[in-house]
């Protein structure tokens, strides 16, 4: 692996480095967004989940536009505009003294995101041929995610950043040093390197898309997966918050457990099941997270505590197998000149990111949680069968591809 690794281009290492430094400073201080809009502006919980709502969603509908001009204009001046605009959100986020202002900064953040990130994915197909280790990349990008996602928040505990307005400041830093770095670093590639820019516009793009079944079905079972898996951040707490004050005492062991398994079992489980089709590697994911829910809907809610460790460890290890995945699919499907389209178009899954606290805060209040968890565990059930045919139709298309290609080039 360290030999792949080694391998890796500049450009590719500067996405990777690039993307620990500013995950790790962003989910420093992006958790405690509730806790500023609350203090400053004295916002209800219904406009803030409102604004965190819109900025997901903001971010989901953007990304399809986005990838497809780093696919018309080319991926190196998309990642610096994003970056650019990333630090200008994150100013504003700093100074802005009124809600509306706040929550306009909030609503470019997750269009900057969807900007930055579909490009940056599909350089690191583009610029490396061999698949294992295309692969290993796209796995140690997820991993440097999650590393910046589970410490960011506690170094920014124990830093003081619980709702302090200026720390956003940090964050434009480190966005402005990684649009700096692609600055310096894409001056080494080669034009040739590059891929060719499509010559279309953005609606024969979308047609390309609808005519896609086998990726249509595949972002339909990705936005059902973050849905529900959604359910263990947010409607998890609010279920155990019918346990007072233990909930902080149970809650805190689920993150760490979380993010241990993924910060410590991640490599050695992508190498045990490096030889498995990625079908196969979905199945084991949505496995865990199945059983997981279902046992989240077993556990009684004033029973043994380390029941929810258990089946968060069940959670963890599915995720660990499932979420890196995600962008292996994308790149088994998507056509080498039409990558930042298709890994644009991916972030329409977030859609159920933004659906999911909304559909669980109902369903809690009417029905409770067992039955959340319970529907949540069909939920992925429907997502495995579109998964199965998401896979079945790309095997056919291929096939009558192959078959194509023998009759065109027969004698």
């Amino acid at each position: 692996m360290f030999a792949q690794l080694s391998r890796f281009p500049a450009a590719v290492w500067v996405v990777l480095l690039g993307t620990f430094l500013t995950r790790a400073s962003f989910f420093m201080v992006w958790p405690f967004m509730a806790v500023i809009l609350h203090n400053k502006f004295a916002m209800p919980q219904s406009q803030i989940g409102a604004i965190l709502s819109m900025t997901a969603l903001a971010g989901a509908l953007f990304s399809l536009y986005v990838g497809f001009l780093s696919d018309k204009i080319g991926r190196k001046g998309v990642i610096v505009a994003a970056c650019g605009i990333y630090v200008l959100a994150f100013i504003l986020l700093a100074l802005a003294s009124v809600a509306w202002l706040f929550a306009m900064g909030a609503v470019c953040v997750g269009m900057s995101r969807s900007m930055l990130e579909p490009p940056a994915r599909a350089m690191i197909s583009d610029l490396i041929a061999d698949k294992s280790q295309r692969e290993l990349a796209h796995h140690v990008r997820y991993y440097l995610v999650n590393v910046g996602a589970a410490f960011g928040p506690l170094v920014g505990l124990n830093l003081g950043f619980t709702g302090a307005q200026t720390t956003f400041w940090l964050v434009a830093l480190a966005y402005g040093t990684w649009g700096l770095s692609f600055v310096w670093v894409f001056r080494r590639i080669n034009s040739n390197e590059e891929v060719p820019k499509i010559p279309y516009r953005f609606r024969d793009a979308m047609r390309v898309l609808r005519k896609d079944h086998a990726f249509l079905l595949l972002i339909l079972a990705n936005a059902l997966v973050m849905y529900s898996y959604l359910h263990q951040e947010t409607s998890l707490v609010q279920y155990l918050n019918q346990l007072g004050d233990r909930v902080v005492q149970i809650y805190t062991p689920i993150m760490l457990i979380n993010a241990s398994i993924i910060v410590l079992l991640q490599f050695p489980i992508l190498k045990l099941l490096s030889n498995r089709s990625l079908l196969f590697r979905v199945n084991v994911g949505l496995i865990g997270f199945i059983g997981a829910f279902v046992m989240y809907g077993f556990i009684p809610l004033h029973g043994p505590v380390y029941w929810w460790y258990v089946a968060t460890v069940v959670l963890s290890l599915g995720e660990v197998v499932l979420f890196p995945t995600f962008s292996l699919l994308i790149d088994r499907i998507a056509p080498d000149h039409m990558r930042g389209t298709y890994f644009g178009a991916s972030g329409l899954g977030a859609i159920g990111v933004s659906l999911s606290p909304l559909v669980g805060g109902i369903v809690l209040q009417f029905a409770g949680g067992p039955t959340l968890f319970f529907s949540t565990a069909l939920v992925l059930l429907v997502a495995a069968w579109l998964y199965l045919r998401s896979d079945q139709e790309l095997l056919n298309r291929q096939a009558q591809t192959t078959v194509g290609s023998s009759v065109v080039t027969e004698p």
